[in-house]
């Protein structure tokens, strides 16, 4: 069963098309844009995926710390949370710029290594989708 369908409004839609534009511009910049929507689409996947990603990491660290019991975990955040805003606020300004930069870094980090695969996925749907005829 293919997963492709053409329908005569398709067909109808291609012949307008093509003859408001010259030769095959009109199909060139039609497949640009669905490239370009393509790319994007799976960037934002990427980034979406790697920032949940370095979002989970604070939580893997405290549920590692507390030895995977979750009663141990909330004690651990609210004695964190408690000793945050019993502090001074040059000290929570310096702690919030302290875990910005760590989740940034994180995050660039995950990105780094999550490269690869990402460059590899769009180069090759993108050279399956130039094979089709």
């Amino acid at each position: 069963m293919p997963l492709h369908h053409t329908t005569p409004f398709d067909r109808d839609h291609e012949e307008e098309l093509s003859s408001s534009l010259p030769g095959s511009t009109g199909k060139r910049w039609w497949a640009l844009a669905a490239d370009i929507c393509f790319i994007l689409v799976k960037a934002g996947s990427f980034l979406t995926s790697t920032y949940l990603m370095t979002l989970g990491l604070p939580l893997l660290f405290f549920l590692a710390i507390s030895g995977w019991h979750m009663d141990l975990l909330f004690l651990q955040l609210g004695n964190l949370a408690a000793r945050f805003q019993d502090a001074e606020p040059v000290r929570q300004i310096s702690f919030l710029r302290d875990v910005t930069f760590v989740l940034i870094g994180a995050a660039t980090l995950i990105g780094i290594w999550r490269m690869p695969r990402f460059l590899s996925e769009v180069s090759r749907s993108h050279t399956a989708r130039s094979e089709k005829p």
